[in-house]
């Protein structure tokens, strides 16, 4: 089978991240905040490893989760004070934007519709980029939190995530980055953020196991607790505890799954973000180009941008997409995404809402002799339409 589906969840896996997670199920479980054990900390060991990848200052501020799914709901339901809502003068007000993934739209919309905060979504372009003067437009002395996706799930379009920062900073109101794209094949330095907060998974450009991700917490950031439960230590508390990390992870944590991503992000470290990058935007932009000599097809991706998450999107004229997708699965064995990818505003803006598109994404281990395969089926389904 050609895999294609990498936005969704990256395959193969590097073997290193496989023998990891295998190791670790053999292995007594243990955890190192709740025994006395002189074995190393799987968990920490993970923390440090991502910290180093992203240059982000403080390990214990990595918050280990379930992905960025569960990470962007510590962040969205840590930052807003719901103490405010019945105030007209004292409002939660949140910025987001058209691009966003429905694990970012969906909590703020649930708050919204609670009351709790009141919420402006920035357009995009055709291709999902957005444009800093909306932003700051929209700033007020009520934001409480800008949150933005840096890498588009459906285009692969990178936005300016260093400038929307800035912006904000400047007026001290906290961000918050969805990285769940472009962790592991952008560079992303969060040496000096300390108001933003990014929310990463671990099984799409990091290479790792499901059911891996996290939260990066800027230093100046002080988020309210959203989940409680058992943490092992301090256990005579009625809260959680003040240290971190383990204020905001009650639980078990996912161990063979952690360790699992530990190996993925130092397979990545030790090739290095731009050798991922650039092989993904290679392939994407070698797409891009041969489909626009294909008539009947439209793209949604640029060539004129940047694609190191190696995404792109189109749609085959007269055929729906989920039609696309089913005869490249079953006639040509190709597997890609098909509909609105879960970022329904992006289509809007696009165009190509309800259907969606054809989302063909890329891995370090895809070949221009697989796209080459794509493309001579895509063409024998225009030819057929």
């Amino acid at each position: 089978m050609v895999y294609f589906n990498n936005a969704a969840t990256s395959f193969p896996k590097p073997e290193a991240v496989i023998r990891a997670v295998d190791n670790a199920l053999r292995l007594e479980p243990y955890n190192s905040y709740r025994e006395n054990v002189t074995r190393k900390s799987e968990t920490d060991i993970c923390r440090k490893k991502i910290s180093e990848l992203l240059n982000f200052p403080d390990y214990k501020r990595v918050v280990l989760c379930s992905g960025s799914t569960e990470a962007i709901n510590i962040a969205v339901n840590g930052i807003i004070k719901r103490d405010v809502h019945n105030d007209k003068h004292r409002i939660n007000h949140v910025i987001t934007t058209q691009s966003e993934h429905n694990s970012m739209l969906r909590p703020l919309y649930h708050l919204r519709d609670l009351g709790i905060i009141q919420m402006d979504v920035i357009a995009c372009n055709r291709n999902g980029k957005i444009h800093m003067d909306d932003i700051q437009n929209k700033l007020d002395i009520n934001t409480c939190l800008v949150a933005v996706n840096h890498a588009s799930n459906v285009t692969g379009v990178i936005q300016d995530i260093d400038s929307i920062y800035n912006l904000c900073a400047r007026r001290e109101i906290p961000t918050l980055f969805d990285i769940s794209q472009s962790a592991g094949c952008v560079d992303i330095d969060i040496s000096e953020k300390p108001l933003a907060m990014y929310a990463f998974t671990g099984h799409k450009s990091l290479l790792g196991p499901s059911g891996t991700g996290g939260l990066l917490v800027g230093n100046n950031i002080d988020l309210n607790v959203w989940q409680t439960g058992g943490t092992g230590i301090k256990s005579d508390l009625e809260t959680m505890p003040d240290i971190l990390p383990v204020r905001y992870e009650p639980g078990t944590n996912n161990h063979h799954g952690i360790a699992g991503l530990a190996a993925s992000v130092t397979h990545i470290t030790e090739k290095g973000v731009q050798y991922f990058g650039n092989k993904k935007n290679k392939i994407a932009n070698y797409l891009i180009n041969e489909l626009c000599h294909i008539n009947g097809i439209s793209t949604y991706s640029d060539t004129g941008e940047s694609n190191p998450c190696g995404v792109v999107s189109f749609i085959v004229k007269g055929t729906h997409p989920g039609d696309v997708g089913y005869i490249l699965f079953e006639s040509f064995n190709i597997r890609v995404r098909t509909g609105l990818h879960c970022a329904p505003l992006i289509h809007k803006a696009m165009g190509t809402f309800p259907n969606g598109t054809v989302r063909a994404s890329f891995s370090s281990f895809n070949t221009l002799g697989e796209v080459d395969q794509l493309i001579q089926a895509l063409k024998f389904i225009t030819e057929v339409n």
